[in-house]
């Protein structure tokens, strides 16, 4: 099997300041402390408990006209019916011609930059090997892409949506990290019961030319790269190494969250509940 590697290169002079939509990551912006983790974490949970109790109150206030109540173990389903439930109608609204017709210069504005950004899936899966390399699988339409980064790619669960001049990119895919460390461990453990561990530790098929940021697709054979591979890597580069910082940040944070919320739950553990469910049929409400 004859392999071809395609170079290309993202230097980051060039980067380009692109726009960011974090999926209400604005907290990520401050860097967090382990108490201010807690307090937010605790603020929570007792909101979720006040829902939760209100939730319940409402529930059994509806009268039940048959009831079941089936074990889970520590729990039991209880499961309640209660009259039928009108469905309301919707109130209808006429609209003047004026009215259907009377776009601000704002939305005629947004209206023009939709239909000039293109929308775009970026299906990406990406293997971080310590903090040095990165194994990216990128998919488009039904075919895939290995490429070799030494980008640290661990922050791509991050990233969200994104967008560049001329296209609005989705981010979808999965993250993985392999540590040499762990890695030895492994190993030293199996070799010492006698048998020998796979290691899941890779190596780039080839020396990057320097400590700058760039990517290598690998292929097999003469296969050709379509041009949309590089467009949607070069795009993902230059608004990775754009946020890189904001990035990390909001994972820092979400460890130091993660954290805090295993604190709590250890200090305030709860018991099962039982799960309580009204059903009823629905109908419609008379005219």
């Amino acid at each position: 099997m004859k392999i071809r590697i395609n170079y290309a290169y993202a230097y980051l002079g060039l980067f380009l300041v692109f726009s960011i939509n974090l999926k209400g990551q604005e907290s990520a912006q401050m860097k967090i402390s382990d108490a201010a983790a807690d307090n937010r974490v605790a603020a929570q949970m007792q909101a979720a408990e006040t829902t939760a109790a209100e939730l319940e109150v409402v529930t059994l206030a509806e009268p039940a006209t048959w009831v079941s109540v089936s074990s889970l173990g520590e729990r039991n389903l209880i499961l309640r019916k209660i009259a039928p439930i009108p469905t309301p109608q919707a109130p209808l609204i006429v609209q003047t011609s004026a009215e259907r017709t009377a776009f601000s210069a704002e939305q005629m504005r947004r209206f023009k930059e939709a239909q000039v950004s293109d929308t775009v899936q970026l299906r990406l899966s990406a293997t971080v090997y310590g903090e040095d390399y990165t194994e990216l699988t990128l998919s488009i339409e039904d075919e895939q892409f290995t490429i070799w980064s030494n980008l640290d790619y661990s922050y791509l669960p991050f990233l969200g949506d994104f967008q560049t001049d001329t296209r609005s990119y989705t981010y979808t895919g999965f993250n993985y990290r392999i540590d040499p460390e762990k890695e030895q461990t492994k190993a030293a453990w199996a070799k010492s019961r006698g048998y020998e561990y796979p290691s899941q530790w890779k190596e780039p098929p080839v020396r990057f030319t320097s400590k700058e940021p760039e990517y290598v697709i690998v292929t097999e054979d003469n296969r050709t790269v379509p041009p949309e591979v590089y467009r949607q890597l070069d795009d993902l580069m230059s608004f990775y190494l754009n946020r890189f910082d904001a990035l990390k940040l909001a994972s820092e944070n979400a460890a130091k969250l993660q954290a805090a919320q295993e604190r709590y739950d250890a200090a305030n553990p709860k018991a099962p509940e039982d799960i309580v469910l009204n059903f009823t049929r629905v109908r419609e409400a008379p005219k």
